[in-house]
């Protein structure tokens, strides 16, 4: 199954459903340095995981960070044994975009279509993040295949 939140054949990563009302580029790469800083600097994913709940200003969230080219959660469960984003009661771990959700439930063709059209856009990590959380992205693969 693809997983569109870490598309590595497109080099493309998304933090879409990792925050809310992401408004500054400037001020959510800043936050997102910062967090990644605090994670190189922390001696444990548990420290780290535990360090704040709080949302950065630019609305993303404060575990989120931006390594080896890709934006993701280093307590996310495809990294470990165990799932340390259960450590965040505010993590939202179990929601899906809905993009996410309509790509999981659409045949094999029409999948290829979708990472197609994604492929054709040439989008950096940034603008596919927000266009994934947006919708922007659904809306305009569901009025080509109209």
């Amino acid at each position: 199954m693809t997983i569109l939140c870490q598309l590595k054949n497109l080099g493309l990563s998304c933090f879409g459903c990792c925050g809310n009302s992401y408004s500054n580029k400037k001020k959510l790469l800043n936050d997102i340095k910062k967090n990644t800083l605090e994670f190189e600097n922390k001696k444990n994913i548990t420290k780290f995981m535990t360090r704040t709940k709080e949302l950065r200003d630019s609305g993303i969230c404060a575990n989120m960070i931006f390594k080896n080219d890709k934006f993701y959660c280093p307590g996310h469960k495809s990294l470990h044994n165990k799932d340390y984003r259960n450590l965040d009661k505010d993590c939202h771990r179990d929601f899906l975009c809905k993009t996410f959700n309509f790509f999981q439930h659409w045949d094999k063709a029409k999948q290829k279509q979708f990472l197609g059209l994604i492929k054709e856009k040439k989008l950096d990590s940034y603008t596919y993040s927000i266009k994934m959380d947006n919708g922007k992205l659904l809306e305009e693969f569901e009025k080509k295949v109209k």
